[in-house]
């Protein structure tokens, strides 16, 4: 009796361990092109002029932005002072800058941007152009009205 009990312990127990250790790690497989959107990034200002830099990471399969170095003009004691909510006042180099953006095919959608200079949050998209540039669009309501940015891999 003990025998077989332990038996099909051992038949459902196995199959769900598989299954659990292994759902995370296909969770986590991303496209070469979501992947290439993971790294530091020179901001490049409409103008063409080189803006602040930032790092692209992933947190939770979702992806993510911190300010690592302020745009020209800036300290890097400069606080976020016209920003609301958790942002308020926080030191711009360092701070989290992008959050939650999470795939759609080969894009990064449905995440929020803080722009430290006005302080406004957008919804935004990323989207890679290549192993060495990204594209960022930030908008209120529909993507239509909003502004793209370009970034540059730096090496």
């Amino acid at each position: 009796m003990q025998t077989t009990l332990h038996r099909a312990l051992c038949a459902f127990s196995l199959p769900l361990f598989a299954l659990l250790t292994t759902a995370p790690a296909r969770a986590q497989q991303l496209s070469p092109k979501l992947q290439s959107a993971v790294g530091h990034w020179q901001i490049v200002n409409s103008d063409g002029t080189p803006g602040g830099k930032a790092e692209t990471y992933l947190m939770d399969g979702k992806l993510f932005g911190r300010v690592t170095e302020v745009r020209p003009g800036r300290t890097p004691r400069d606080l976020c002072d016209k920003c609301a909510g958790e942002c308020k006042n926080q030191l711009i180099l360092g701070m989290v800058f992008m959050r939650g953006f999470h795939p759609d095919g080969d894009d990064w959608v449905d995440g929020t941007v803080v722009d430290p200079e006005n302080g406004k949050e957008y919804k935004g998209k990323i989207w890679a152009v290549g192993k060495d540039s990204l594209h960022m669009r930030g908008y209120i309501g529909i993507s239509l009205l909003g502004r793209t940015e370009t970034w540059v891999r730096i090496p």
